[in-house]
């Protein structure tokens, strides 16, 4: 079948973009912000509506029905986490997960069976990679494929993958049964042999549902992924788009954490005052508003300087980069406005703010797709390799990804040159990766465009980060210590 035979009169993918998300932000805003709408599976139903409405179209291309905008994502992905964050996280994973990479790395004929239905129905597919005997290390993966003469038969488990229970479609990747450094991706059908067995109660992010499932599907050939098998590359680069969309989680989030908390603050009467007449609270607000300018910044940055629609292993450094600093902020932003709000803020359904839901569906974003811990690990590892001798310092001071940003730092770094141990690799990644949050607020200050944010919200973020690095310095010779 010819793509451009495909229809395309059932999509908004003609609309202007302003037009297009305009209309998917009303509709969140008025039917789904996390305030009113109950924390819990997210409806199939209403799942139906925002796919009437095109949330799924920016990857998928114009010849299937889409829109093909990363732009547009972006601004979306922000947008919808503003108003509820779990709904963010549901569209960022169907969108960047499964609609982007069998776009992107699908045969012709895998995306003529699948694209089209993703861009008129209501269908929700995942993407499958952790297993209970493996988290982080995934070649020590378990879930294996075979060739044989009807395709390819995958047997194996995985766990906490999102949609667990209520998935179509699923993303697996698997290992070669006789070589177990190949790897492969597959698009499996949740019929074919995709089965729930255990569901999970998860902390927080109520509107996505995750357990542990038993794979025993048979797939055709060209349901494979036409992606490298070397090693995990294929699986760098699909997680490199998840990890870059932090930044508009995070920036749609803290704007909203900022609004809420500050109108906390003035509301709350304090004797003859309010909350915000107290000199720590107002810190504290400034806190919160360094963070929702530290995610903005970032958000520029992906939206400027990346692109989902292309290979993103180039991108290792800033998708590692983004997703630790991105949500560090956000778990940071989450538990001072929980701090604003008190005891009122420790309670579910309280009719006056969202602190705990809040805090509860943040908190998972430092530990699920990578814990920021391994990931600043990494962060370090990448530099050592790319420097001269380890000189890391000197690395950066010449890398364009950095090198803005340090020179907003006047004080010694001779330690992001001591790396011996994996406890100072942590903690070096820690302070790169707000040396590059320093380099993109930056670059937002000397754009020659309508800036995201004022000179003195830049202050702010720019003061708050060089305190994170001095914090991350003093722990360092703590550690050193002990």
């Amino acid at each position: 079948m010819d793509p451009s035979a495909v229809t395309t009169e059932s999509t908004p993918a003609l609309e202007d973009a302003n037009i297009y998300l305009e209309k998917i932000q009303h509709l969140i805003k008025e039917n789904y912000a996390s305030t009113q709408f109950p924390n819990e599976p997210f409806p199939r139903a209403d799942w139906k509506k925002l796919t009437d409405s095109g949330i799924m179209l920016s990857m998928i291309p114009e010849a299937y029905g889409g829109r093909d905008s990363h732009e547009e994502l972006c601004t979306l992905i922000e947008s919808i986490s503003r108003h509820n964050l779990p709904l963010g996280m549901y569209t960022m994973i169907i969108t960047l997960l499964f609609v982007r990479n069998v776009s992107k790395y699908g045969t012709e004929e895998l995306k003529q069976e699948v694209l089209p239905l993703f861009s008129t129905e209501a269908l929700i597919g995942g993407f499958a990679l952790t297993e209970p005997g493996c988290g982080s290390n995934l070649a020590k993966m378990t879930t294996v494929y075979e060739e044989t003469e009807q395709g390819y038969h995958i047997t194996g488990q995985k766990h906490w993958q999102a949609f667990s229970l209520s998935a179509d479609w699923w993303l697996v990747a698997a290992k070669n049964v006789h070589n177990e450094k190949e790897f492969g991706y597959f698009i499996v059908k949740a019929a074919e042999g995709f089965k729930a067995v255990e569901k999970y109660n998860a902390l927080g992010l109520k509107a996505i549902d995750y357990g542990r499932n038993e794979i025993n599907a048979v797939v055709p050939k060209y349901r494979r992924l036409q992606v490298t098998s070397e090693k995990l590359d294929g699986a760098v680069d699909m997680l490199c788009a998840s990890r870059l969309s932090m930044s508009a989680m995070a920036s749609g989030f803290t704007a909203r954490i900022h609004e809420e908390a500050l109108e906390r603050a003035q509301r709350r009467k304090i004797g003859n005052g309010t909350l915000y007449d107290i000199g720590y609270v107002q810190y504290k607000l400034k806190l919160i508003a360094a963070c929702k300018t530290i995610s903005k910044a970032l958000l520029v940055y992906v939206t400027q300087y990346n692109d989902f629609r292309n290979t993103l292993t180039g991108n290792f450094f800033e998708a590692q980069a983004v997703k630790t600093l991105s949500t560090d902020k956000m778990l940071e932003c989450a538990l001072n406005y929980q701090q604003i709000c008190g005891g009122e803020g420790y309670r579910y359904d309280t009719p006056d703010n969202s602190a705990a839901y809040a805090l509860l569906d943040a908190r998972v974003y430092t530990v699920f797709d990578g814990t920021n811990d391994l990931l600043s690990q990494q962060l370090a590892e990448y530099c050592i390799t790319e420097s001269v001798d380890g000189n890391v310092t000197c690395f950066l001071s010449g890398y364009e990804k950095t090198r803005n940003g340090l020179r907003h730092i006047d004080f010694d770094l001779s330690l992001l040159n001591k790396h011996k141990t994996q406890a100072q690799k942590v903690l070096n990644g820690q302070i790169i990766a707000r040396i590059f949050g320093l380099n993109c607020l930056n670059n937002v200050m000397q754009s020659a465009e309508a800036r995201a944010f004022e000179y003195e919200d830049f202050r702010n973020a720019a003061a708050f980060l060089l305190a994170d690095i001095k914090k991350i310095i003093v722990e360092a010779d703590c550690l050193s210590r002990l």
